[in-house]
């Protein structure tokens, strides 16, 4: 037996049920930890610095497609230009949300502010169904009636492929480095460059249609192209609206995250498991059961390990990043909803006073007292001190004794249903 456990000085007494289950304090209270502040600053500053480079390209291509659209009549790849500037003041949104998302928690945001992530990708959606409900209407408002259009001159065409090529390649890098920081918002801008190279592709074709004299082509394929857009941008919208009202991960993941915590060593058994999203994070709560003598201490390690999982071999091994983690500790499965209540039990205070008034020695300290809650109902542990106190030591050499005073206990509280009695061999 270890030199800090009291040494048993008689059997535990015959109790109903048999107990094998190694001893405990009471359950540790919640545990909760949030990720690195350094490594969470870098990566904001990361998807901030691709947002930036995001809006400088796009500031380019929107002023050389005004100038060439103007020199060359080419008023389709103007408004194009004007789409693009759009899109500025939406990049401009994702590097204001980055930066603040990466903000440390506060007094009135103790979660932090990755929320406000999840708002600039809804902000997205909500824009590029405007901008495809827009491509549509004026595709169809086009077919009605087309009015003649100054002539247009081929380097307006150059100009709509450059720029076709430019959101194109925009798309790729902003996609994978969306993936790599694990930003949903970047991919989001990802998705946006696409429907802005959807545009740009519509606008080469009106406008190589219109050199070939075949302008009917441009608004169908305009049309065509907004419909995808707008259908893009509620997926977005969708999946932002669903985070903002806390919904589950992916059923996997769940499944994933439950078999992480089931096999860290210490845990019997996860339940209450409940999942959902903070930008680019996943928040974890759980209840887990451990051995029903656990003390707080081991407890409380068992929490740190299965959070510890949590944040390593789960973002490793399935690419999530998991935050916040609020691990509650349970010495035995929840009572059902339907079982019978267990009848009310005594708190600690009206034990102890018990113990005082069976042993005759009202300066019984609180210390030395252990008491387990299992199964509705109350195991003590009695830890005598050393050295012994003289009124105690009756106790120690008359085992009748201890049999009278644990008899008065159970008489006293039938709630209890076993005391055990320990002697300290060192101070």
């Amino acid at each position: 037996m270890p030199p800090d456990v009291p040494h048993p000085i008689i059997p535990p007494n015959p109790a109903p049920e048999k107990e094998t289950a190694p001893r405990e304090k009471r359950s540790p209270p919640e545990k909760r930890t949030t990720p690195s502040a350094t490594q969470t600053h870098l990566r904001n500053q990361q998807v901030a610095r691709a947002s930036i480079t995001a809006m400088a390209t796009n500031a380019a291509l929107a002023l050389i497609q005004i100038v060439v659209g103007l020199l060359a009549n080419a008023f389709s790849l103007v408004a194009d230009a004007f789409h693009t500037l759009a899109d500025l003041t939406t990049d401009a949104l994702i590097a204001w949300a980055s930066r603040r998302a990466g903000a440390p928690p506060d007094a009135d945001h103790p979660y932090g502010h990755g929320r406000l992530e999840t708002l600039a990708s809804l902000s997205l959606g909500i824009v590029l169904v405007a901008v495809g409900g827009g491509f549509v209407w004026a595709a169809a408002n086009r077919l009605q009636a087309t009015e003649p259009l100054p002539p247009v001159t081929y380097p307006a065409l150059v100009v709509a492929l450059l720029v076709l090529a430019s959101k194109e390649g925009l798309y790729h890098w902003l996609k994978h480095r969306g993936q790599k920081l694990n930003a949903p918002v970047l991919v989001a801008a990802a998705w946006h460059a696409r429907s802005d190279a959807a545009s740009s592709f519509v606008v080469a074709v009106g406008i190589g249609a219109s050199l070939l004299g075949a302008p009917a082509l441009e608004p169908i394929a305009a049309a065509i192209v907004g419909f995808l857009i707008a259908s893009m941008g509620v997926r977005f919208a969708y999946r932002a609206l669903a985070e903002l009202v806390d919904t589950a991960l992916e059923p996997e993941q769940v499944s994933a995250i439950a078999e992480t915590i089931r096999a860290t060593p210490g845990v019997v058994d996860v339940h209450e498991l409940r999942t959902r999203r903070m930008g680019h994070q996943a928040l974890v709560d759980a209840h887990i059961q451990v051995a029903p003598r656990l003390t707080v201490s081991e407890g409380h390690r068992v929490a740190e390990k299965v959070i510890s999982r949590l944040k390593t071999r789960f973002h490793e091994e399935h690419e999530l990043t998991v935050g916040d983690v609020t691990i509650h500790i349970d010495h035995e499965p929840d009572q059902a909803p339907d079982a019978p209540a267990h009848a009310p039990v005594p708190e600690r205070a009206e034990l102890l006073a018990a113990v005082r008034h069976a042993l005759g020695f009202p300066a019984f300290a609180s210390d030395w007292l252990q008491i387990h809650y299992l199964g509705g109902r109350c195991e003590l542990d009695l830890l005598l001190p050393a050295p012994v106190p003289q009124a105690l030591r009756p106790f120690v050499d008359h085992p009748e004794r201890r049999s009278e005073a644990t008899a008065i206990l159970r008489q006293q509280m039938p709630c209890i249903k076993s005391v055990h009695w320990y002697l300290a061999l060192e101070p």
